[in-house]
Protein backbone atom coordinates (compact mmCIF):
# COMPACT_ATOMS: atom_id res chain seq x y z
CA UNK A 1 0.00 0.00 0.00
CA UNK A 2 1.49 3.27 -1.13
CA UNK A 3 0.42 6.84 -0.35
CA UNK A 4 1.72 8.71 -3.39
CA UNK A 5 -0.36 11.65 -4.59
CA UNK A 6 -2.84 12.62 -1.91
CA UNK A 7 -3.64 11.83 1.68
CA UNK A 8 -5.32 8.38 1.64
CA UNK A 9 -7.89 9.04 4.36
CA UNK A 10 -9.97 5.90 3.89
CA UNK A 11 -6.97 3.57 4.04
CA UNK A 12 -5.38 5.54 6.89
CA UNK A 13 -8.53 4.91 8.94
CA UNK A 14 -7.44 1.28 9.39
CA UNK A 15 -4.30 2.36 11.27
CA UNK A 16 -3.79 3.88 14.71
CA UNK A 17 -0.97 6.07 15.91
CA UNK A 18 0.87 3.24 17.61
CA UNK A 19 1.26 1.65 14.16
CA UNK A 20 3.49 4.51 12.97
CA UNK A 21 7.14 3.81 12.13
CA UNK A 22 9.85 6.15 10.89
CA UNK A 23 13.58 6.67 10.44
CA UNK A 24 13.87 9.51 12.94
CA UNK A 25 16.86 11.26 11.32
CA UNK A 26 15.35 11.15 7.84
CA UNK A 27 11.85 12.22 8.95
CA UNK A 28 13.14 15.10 11.08
CA UNK A 29 15.38 16.28 8.26
CA UNK A 30 12.40 16.29 5.87
CA UNK A 31 10.28 18.19 8.41
CA UNK A 32 12.96 20.86 8.77
CA UNK A 33 13.37 21.25 5.01
CA UNK A 34 9.59 21.40 4.52
CA UNK A 35 9.46 24.26 7.04
CA UNK A 36 11.40 26.48 4.60
CA UNK A 37 8.81 28.75 2.88
CA UNK A 38 8.17 28.01 -0.80
CA UNK A 39 10.42 30.05 -3.09
CA UNK A 40 13.05 30.75 -0.44
CA UNK A 41 16.56 29.33 -0.60
CA UNK A 42 17.48 26.56 1.76
CA UNK A 43 19.49 28.14 4.61
CA UNK A 44 23.16 27.07 4.83
CA UNK A 45 22.56 25.23 8.09
CA UNK A 46 20.00 22.98 6.31
CA UNK A 47 22.09 22.36 3.20
CA UNK A 48 23.70 19.35 4.81
CA UNK A 49 20.27 17.88 5.52
CA UNK A 50 19.24 18.34 1.89
CA UNK A 51 22.38 16.57 0.77
CA UNK A 52 21.75 13.79 3.28
CA UNK A 53 18.24 13.20 1.89
CA UNK A 54 19.50 13.19 -1.73
CA UNK A 55 22.20 10.66 -0.86
CA UNK A 56 19.58 8.59 0.92
CA UNK A 57 17.53 8.03 -2.24
CA UNK A 58 18.70 4.43 -2.59
CA UNK A 59 17.43 3.46 0.86
CA UNK A 60 14.33 1.23 0.91
CA UNK A 61 11.48 3.70 1.45
CA UNK A 62 9.49 1.13 3.40
CA UNK A 63 11.69 1.90 6.38
CA UNK A 64 11.44 5.69 6.17
CA UNK A 65 7.96 6.73 7.24
CA UNK A 66 4.52 5.18 7.35
CA UNK A 67 2.20 2.89 9.26
CA UNK A 68 2.20 -0.89 9.56
CA UNK A 69 0.38 -3.61 11.45
CA UNK A 70 -0.65 -7.25 10.98
CA UNK A 71 -3.21 -8.65 8.55
CA UNK A 72 -5.22 -9.93 11.54
CA UNK A 73 -5.42 -6.46 13.07
CA UNK A 74 -6.35 -4.82 9.77
CA UNK A 75 -9.12 -7.37 9.17
CA UNK A 76 -10.49 -6.85 12.69
CA UNK A 77 -10.60 -3.09 12.13
CA UNK A 78 -12.07 -3.42 8.64
CA UNK A 79 -14.86 -5.59 10.01
CA UNK A 80 -15.70 -2.92 12.58
CA UNK A 81 -16.03 -0.46 9.68
CA UNK A 82 -18.35 -2.81 7.82
CA UNK A 83 -15.86 -4.24 5.31
CA UNK A 84 -15.58 -8.04 5.40
CA UNK A 85 -13.61 -10.19 2.93
CA UNK A 86 -16.60 -12.42 2.24
CA UNK A 87 -19.00 -9.54 1.55
CA UNK A 88 -16.45 -7.72 -0.63
CA UNK A 89 -15.74 -10.76 -2.79
CA UNK A 90 -19.42 -11.59 -3.05
CA UNK A 91 -20.19 -8.05 -4.18
CA UNK A 92 -17.39 -8.14 -6.80
CA UNK A 93 -18.78 -11.41 -8.21
CA UNK A 94 -22.31 -9.99 -8.30
CA UNK A 95 -21.08 -6.91 -10.17
CA UNK A 96 -19.36 -9.11 -12.79
CA UNK A 97 -22.43 -11.32 -13.15
CA UNK A 98 -24.68 -8.28 -13.57
CA UNK A 99 -22.39 -6.71 -16.20
CA UNK A 100 -22.20 -9.93 -18.23
CA UNK A 101 -25.96 -10.34 -18.11
CA UNK A 102 -26.49 -6.73 -19.18
CA UNK A 103 -24.16 -7.25 -22.16
CA UNK A 104 -25.83 -10.51 -23.14
CA UNK A 105 -22.72 -12.57 -22.37
CA UNK A 106 -22.53 -15.97 -20.69
CA UNK A 107 -22.15 -15.57 -16.93
CA UNK A 108 -19.97 -18.65 -16.42
CA UNK A 109 -17.49 -17.94 -19.23
CA UNK A 110 -14.26 -15.93 -19.22
CA UNK A 111 -13.12 -14.86 -22.67
CA UNK A 112 -9.32 -15.00 -22.61
CA UNK A 113 -7.64 -12.67 -25.09
CA UNK A 114 -4.35 -13.91 -26.51
CA UNK A 115 -1.37 -11.96 -27.77
CA UNK A 116 -3.48 -10.80 -30.74
CA UNK A 117 -6.49 -8.70 -29.75
CA UNK A 118 -8.74 -10.77 -32.04
CA UNK A 119 -7.83 -14.07 -30.39
CA UNK A 120 -10.44 -15.16 -27.85
CA UNK A 121 -10.54 -18.47 -26.01
CA UNK A 122 -13.58 -19.20 -23.82
CA UNK A 123 -12.81 -20.63 -20.37
CA UNK A 124 -15.44 -22.16 -18.09
CA UNK A 125 -15.15 -19.91 -15.05
CA UNK A 126 -17.78 -18.54 -12.68
CA UNK A 127 -17.73 -14.89 -11.57
CA UNK A 128 -16.61 -16.08 -8.13
CA UNK A 129 -13.67 -17.93 -9.68
CA UNK A 130 -12.76 -14.90 -11.81
CA UNK A 131 -12.71 -12.73 -8.67
CA UNK A 132 -10.60 -15.28 -6.76
CA UNK A 133 -8.12 -15.76 -9.61
CA UNK A 134 -7.96 -12.04 -10.36
CA UNK A 135 -7.16 -11.13 -6.77
CA UNK A 136 -4.56 -13.89 -6.56
CA UNK A 137 -2.98 -12.55 -9.76
CA UNK A 138 -2.89 -9.04 -8.28
CA UNK A 139 -1.14 -10.30 -5.14
CA UNK A 140 1.27 -12.28 -7.30
CA UNK A 141 2.13 -9.15 -9.32
CA UNK A 142 2.70 -6.96 -6.26
CA UNK A 143 6.34 -6.64 -5.31
CA UNK A 144 8.13 -4.63 -2.68
CA UNK A 145 9.09 -2.11 -5.37
CA UNK A 146 5.83 -1.82 -7.28
CA UNK A 147 3.48 -3.72 -9.59
CA UNK A 148 4.89 -6.19 -12.14
CA UNK A 149 2.54 -8.42 -14.14
CA UNK A 150 5.11 -9.65 -16.68
CA UNK A 151 5.20 -13.16 -15.24
CA UNK A 152 1.40 -13.67 -15.16
CA UNK A 153 -0.13 -16.11 -17.63
CA UNK A 154 -2.96 -15.17 -20.01
CA UNK A 155 -5.74 -16.49 -17.76
CA UNK A 156 -4.37 -14.58 -14.79
CA UNK A 157 -4.00 -11.39 -16.84
CA UNK A 158 -7.55 -11.65 -18.15
CA UNK A 159 -9.00 -12.35 -14.70
CA UNK A 160 -7.12 -9.31 -13.42
CA UNK A 161 -8.38 -7.22 -16.33
CA UNK A 162 -11.95 -8.30 -15.50
CA UNK A 163 -11.52 -6.65 -12.09
CA UNK A 164 -9.90 -3.47 -13.43
CA UNK A 165 -12.90 -1.36 -12.40
CA UNK A 166 -12.31 -2.11 -8.73
CA UNK A 167 -8.68 -0.95 -8.94
CA UNK A 168 -9.55 2.48 -10.38
CA UNK A 169 -8.82 5.30 -7.95
CA UNK A 170 -12.34 6.71 -8.19
CA UNK A 171 -14.35 3.48 -8.09
CA UNK A 172 -14.93 1.77 -4.75
CA UNK A 173 -13.80 2.65 -1.27
CA UNK A 174 -10.27 1.13 -1.17
CA UNK A 175 -11.15 -0.58 2.10
CA UNK A 176 -13.66 -2.68 0.16
CA UNK A 177 -10.90 -3.93 -2.15
CA UNK A 178 -8.37 -4.35 0.65
CA UNK A 179 -10.77 -6.59 2.60
CA UNK A 180 -11.16 -8.79 -0.49
CA UNK A 181 -7.40 -8.95 -1.10
CA UNK A 182 -6.59 -9.91 2.51
CA UNK A 183 -8.91 -12.92 2.42
CA UNK A 184 -6.89 -16.05 3.19
CA UNK A 185 -3.64 -14.19 3.89
CA UNK A 186 -1.40 -15.19 6.79
CA UNK A 187 -2.80 -13.28 9.83
CA UNK A 188 0.75 -12.45 10.93
CA UNK A 189 1.78 -10.94 7.61
CA UNK A 190 2.37 -7.20 7.66
CA UNK A 191 0.27 -4.52 5.97
CA UNK A 192 2.31 -1.36 5.36
CA UNK A 193 1.19 2.11 4.31
CA UNK A 194 4.31 3.79 2.93
CA UNK A 195 3.87 7.56 3.37
CA UNK A 196 7.46 8.61 2.74
CA UNK A 197 6.56 10.36 -0.53
CA UNK A 198 3.74 12.29 1.12
CA UNK A 199 6.05 13.40 3.91
CA UNK A 200 8.75 14.44 1.43
CA UNK A 201 6.14 16.36 -0.59
CA UNK A 202 5.07 18.30 2.53
CA UNK A 203 1.56 16.81 2.65
CA UNK A 204 2.09 16.12 6.33
CA UNK A 205 4.47 16.39 9.26
CA UNK A 206 6.02 13.33 10.88
CA UNK A 207 4.69 14.35 14.32
CA UNK A 208 1.06 14.59 13.20
CA UNK A 209 -1.47 11.99 14.32
CA UNK A 210 -2.41 11.01 10.77
CA UNK A 211 -4.71 8.18 11.80
CA UNK A 212 -6.82 10.55 13.92
CA UNK A 213 -6.80 13.05 11.05
CA UNK A 214 -8.15 10.36 8.74
CA UNK A 215 -10.97 9.52 11.14
CA UNK A 216 -11.91 13.21 11.45
CA UNK A 217 -11.99 13.66 7.69
CA UNK A 218 -14.23 10.67 7.14
CA UNK A 219 -16.51 10.78 10.18
CA UNK A 220 -18.75 13.36 8.56
CA UNK A 221 -19.02 11.27 5.40
CA UNK A 222 -19.78 7.81 6.67
CA UNK A 223 -21.07 6.17 9.81
CA UNK A 224 -18.82 3.19 9.02
CA UNK A 225 -15.73 5.22 9.90
CA UNK A 226 -17.04 7.31 12.78
CA UNK A 227 -16.42 6.07 16.32
CA UNK A 228 -18.81 3.49 17.74
CA UNK A 229 -20.58 5.26 20.59
CA UNK A 230 -21.08 3.19 23.74
CA UNK A 231 -23.56 4.31 26.41
CA UNK A 232 -23.25 2.83 29.90
CA UNK A 233 -25.35 3.13 33.03
CA UNK A 234 -22.86 4.92 35.25
CA UNK A 235 -19.69 6.99 35.29
CA UNK A 236 -17.66 4.15 36.84
CA UNK A 237 -18.66 1.89 33.93
CA UNK A 238 -17.58 4.59 31.46
CA UNK A 239 -14.23 4.92 33.26
CA UNK A 240 -13.19 1.28 33.61
CA UNK A 241 -14.64 -0.51 30.55
CA UNK A 242 -12.60 1.57 28.03
CA UNK A 243 -9.43 0.94 30.04
CA UNK A 244 -10.16 -2.79 30.16
CA UNK A 245 -10.92 -2.81 26.43
CA UNK A 246 -7.53 -1.25 25.69
CA UNK A 247 -5.91 -4.10 27.64
CA UNK A 248 -7.83 -7.11 26.30
CA UNK A 249 -8.41 -5.86 22.70
CA UNK A 250 -5.90 -3.02 22.13
CA UNK A 251 -6.04 -3.38 18.35
CA UNK A 252 -9.70 -2.26 18.15
CA UNK A 253 -10.26 -0.31 21.40
CA UNK A 254 -9.70 3.06 19.72
CA UNK A 255 -12.76 2.58 17.53
CA UNK A 256 -15.14 2.74 20.51
CA UNK A 257 -16.06 6.08 22.11
CA UNK A 258 -17.67 5.83 25.55
CA UNK A 259 -20.27 8.39 26.57
CA UNK A 260 -18.40 10.49 29.16
CA UNK A 261 -20.99 10.91 31.87
CA UNK A 262 -18.62 12.64 34.32
CA UNK A 263 -17.13 15.25 31.97
CA UNK A 264 -20.47 16.00 30.31
CA UNK A 265 -22.16 16.28 33.74
CA UNK A 266 -24.81 13.98 32.32
CA UNK A 267 -27.24 11.93 34.35
CA UNK A 268 -26.53 8.25 34.78
CA UNK A 269 -28.58 5.19 35.54
CA UNK A 270 -30.44 2.55 33.61
CA UNK A 271 -33.30 4.92 32.72
CA UNK A 272 -30.80 7.33 31.18
CA UNK A 273 -29.43 4.63 28.86
CA UNK A 274 -32.97 4.18 27.52
CA UNK A 275 -33.44 7.96 27.15
CA UNK A 276 -30.07 8.46 25.46
CA UNK A 277 -30.64 5.65 22.97
CA UNK A 278 -33.99 7.13 22.03
CA UNK A 279 -32.63 10.69 21.92
CA UNK A 280 -29.70 9.73 19.69
CA UNK A 281 -32.07 7.93 17.33
CA UNK A 282 -34.46 10.89 17.22
CA UNK A 283 -31.56 13.26 16.53
CA UNK A 284 -30.44 11.11 13.59
CA UNK A 285 -26.99 10.28 15.00
CA UNK A 286 -25.39 8.26 12.20
CA UNK A 287 -22.66 6.58 14.27
CA UNK A 288 -23.20 3.04 15.41
CA UNK A 289 -24.50 3.24 18.97
CA UNK A 290 -24.39 0.47 21.57
CA UNK A 291 -26.11 0.64 24.95
CA UNK A 292 -24.66 -1.53 27.74
CA UNK A 293 -27.01 -2.46 30.57
CA UNK A 294 -26.17 -4.15 33.86
CA UNK A 295 -27.06 -7.83 34.08
CA UNK A 296 -29.62 -7.14 36.77
CA UNK A 297 -33.39 -6.92 37.04
CA UNK A 298 -33.54 -3.26 36.07
CA UNK A 299 -31.26 -4.01 33.11
CA UNK A 300 -33.56 -6.79 31.91
CA UNK A 301 -36.52 -4.43 32.18
CA UNK A 302 -34.71 -1.71 30.19
CA UNK A 303 -33.64 -4.27 27.57
CA UNK A 304 -37.26 -5.34 27.17
CA UNK A 305 -38.37 -1.72 26.88
CA UNK A 306 -35.77 -0.90 24.20
CA UNK A 307 -36.65 -4.07 22.29
CA UNK A 308 -40.09 -2.57 21.73
CA UNK A 309 -38.58 0.75 20.59
CA UNK A 310 -38.08 1.23 16.81
CA UNK A 311 -34.34 1.99 16.92
CA UNK A 312 -32.22 2.32 13.73
CA UNK A 313 -30.50 -0.82 12.43
CA UNK A 314 -27.07 0.49 13.43
CA UNK A 315 -28.14 0.79 17.08
CA UNK A 316 -27.80 -2.15 19.48
CA UNK A 317 -28.42 -2.93 23.15
CA UNK A 318 -26.90 -5.63 25.32
CA UNK A 319 -26.63 -6.62 28.94
CA UNK A 320 -23.34 -7.48 30.57
CA UNK A 321 -22.50 -11.17 29.90
CA UNK A 322 -23.69 -14.00 32.12
CA UNK A 323 -21.19 -15.04 34.81
CA UNK A 324 -20.77 -18.59 36.10
CA UNK A 325 -19.84 -17.46 39.59
CA UNK A 326 -22.96 -15.28 39.82
CA UNK A 327 -25.26 -18.32 39.87
CA UNK A 328 -24.28 -19.15 43.46
CA UNK A 329 -23.29 -15.96 45.22
CA UNK A 330 -23.57 -14.78 48.85
CA UNK A 331 -26.54 -12.49 49.52
CA UNK A 332 -28.17 -10.62 52.38
CA UNK A 333 -31.87 -10.06 52.76
CA UNK A 334 -34.65 -9.69 55.32
CA UNK A 335 -34.37 -13.38 56.12
CA UNK A 336 -30.60 -13.18 56.67
CA UNK A 337 -27.52 -14.42 54.80
CA UNK A 338 -27.89 -16.88 51.97
CA UNK A 339 -26.41 -18.05 48.68
CA UNK A 340 -28.52 -17.14 45.64
CA UNK A 341 -28.45 -16.88 41.87
CA UNK A 342 -27.76 -13.18 41.23
CA UNK A 343 -27.19 -13.49 37.46
CA UNK A 344 -29.67 -11.21 35.71
CA UNK A 345 -30.66 -9.79 39.08
CA UNK A 346 -27.70 -7.95 40.62
CA UNK A 347 -24.62 -8.04 38.35
CA UNK A 348 -23.22 -4.56 37.79
CA UNK A 349 -19.86 -3.85 36.10
CA UNK A 350 -18.07 -4.45 39.42
CA UNK A 351 -18.68 -8.19 38.95
CA UNK A 352 -16.69 -8.31 35.71
CA UNK A 353 -13.09 -8.08 36.89
CA UNK A 354 -12.89 -11.53 38.46
CA UNK A 355 -13.76 -12.85 41.88
CA UNK A 356 -10.54 -11.55 43.41
CA UNK A 357 -11.80 -7.97 43.09
CA UNK A 358 -15.01 -9.00 44.84
CA UNK A 359 -13.19 -10.06 48.01
CA UNK A 360 -13.81 -7.92 51.07
CA UNK A 361 -11.37 -6.99 53.83
CA UNK A 362 -12.30 -10.26 55.57
CA UNK A 363 -11.19 -12.27 52.54
CA UNK A 364 -14.74 -13.30 51.70
CA UNK A 365 -16.87 -12.28 48.70
CA UNK A 366 -18.64 -8.96 49.23
CA UNK A 367 -22.30 -10.00 49.40
CA UNK A 368 -25.25 -8.71 47.40
CA UNK A 369 -28.04 -7.04 49.34
CA UNK A 370 -31.57 -7.42 48.03
CA UNK A 371 -33.05 -3.93 47.80
CA UNK A 372 -36.61 -4.74 46.90
CA UNK A 373 -38.89 -6.24 44.31
CA UNK A 374 -39.33 -5.07 40.73
CA UNK A 375 -43.04 -5.61 40.13
CA UNK A 376 -42.77 -5.18 36.35
CA UNK A 377 -40.28 -8.05 36.14
CA UNK A 378 -41.68 -9.98 39.10
CA UNK A 379 -38.20 -10.39 40.55
CA UNK A 380 -35.87 -8.94 43.16
CA UNK A 381 -33.19 -6.31 42.43
CA UNK A 382 -29.85 -6.56 44.23
CA UNK A 383 -26.66 -4.56 44.68
CA UNK A 384 -23.21 -5.16 46.15
CA UNK A 385 -23.06 -4.16 49.81
CA UNK A 386 -19.72 -2.34 49.52
CA UNK A 387 -19.30 -1.08 45.96
CA UNK A 388 -16.64 1.56 46.78
CA UNK A 389 -14.32 -1.13 48.17
CA UNK A 390 -14.72 -3.30 45.06
CA UNK A 391 -14.22 -0.27 42.81
CA UNK A 392 -10.93 0.55 44.52
CA UNK A 393 -9.74 -3.03 43.93
CA UNK A 394 -10.73 -2.79 40.25
CA UNK A 395 -8.85 0.48 39.82
CA UNK A 396 -5.75 -1.10 41.34
CA UNK A 397 -6.13 -4.13 39.06
CA UNK A 398 -6.32 -1.84 36.04
CA UNK A 399 -3.34 0.22 37.18
CA UNK A 400 -1.23 -2.88 37.72
CA UNK A 401 -2.14 -4.35 34.33
CA UNK A 402 -1.53 -1.06 32.52
CA UNK A 403 1.90 -0.84 34.15
CA UNK A 404 2.69 -4.37 32.98
CA UNK A 405 3.09 -5.62 36.52
CA UNK A 406 0.60 -8.46 36.25
CA UNK A 407 -0.31 -10.74 33.31
CA UNK A 408 -3.88 -10.71 32.01
CA UNK A 409 -5.03 -13.98 33.53
CA UNK A 410 -8.43 -15.63 33.82
CA UNK A 411 -9.79 -12.79 35.95
CA UNK A 412 -9.96 -10.81 32.69
CA UNK A 413 -12.18 -13.40 30.96
CA UNK A 414 -15.43 -11.53 31.74
CA UNK A 415 -14.01 -8.40 30.10
CA UNK A 416 -12.79 -10.45 27.15
CA UNK A 417 -16.34 -11.72 26.72
CA UNK A 418 -17.74 -8.20 26.95
CA UNK A 419 -15.21 -7.01 24.37
CA UNK A 420 -16.25 -9.83 22.04
CA UNK A 421 -19.89 -8.90 22.51
CA UNK A 422 -19.18 -5.26 21.67
CA UNK A 423 -17.27 -6.26 18.53
CA UNK A 424 -20.08 -8.58 17.40
CA UNK A 425 -22.68 -5.87 17.91
CA UNK A 426 -20.54 -3.26 16.13
CA UNK A 427 -19.90 -5.34 13.01
CA UNK A 428 -22.74 -4.60 10.56
CA UNK A 429 -24.82 -7.53 9.38
CA UNK A 430 -23.78 -8.60 5.85
CA UNK A 431 -26.38 -7.70 3.29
Amino acid sequence: MFGKNKFPSRLMAIFQEEDKYMQDDWAQAVDQLNSVPLGEEIPPELQELATLIELDDDVDTFDRFGYRTTVATVLARLKLMGFTPEASRRSMAEIRRSNLKENGEAEEILLVFGNQITEQTPHQMSPEQVVDNGLKAHIKACTRYGFNDKHLDLVELNCLEALAYHFDDDSDDPRFLLAAILHGQDPQNTVTMDLSDLLAADYCNSSEDLSAQAIRELSSLTANTGPIIVITEGKFDAQVIPRALRLVRPEIAGYFKFWDIETMKAAGGVDQVVKNMRSFAAAGVMNRVIGILDDDTAGRQAEKLLASTPLPEHYAVCRLPDLDYAHAYPTEGPSGASVDDVAGRACSVEFYFGQNCLLGTDGKLVPVRWRGRNDAMNDRQGELVNKPHVQRRIKEMLRSAEAGEDPLGSDWDPMRRLAERLVNLAVPDPE
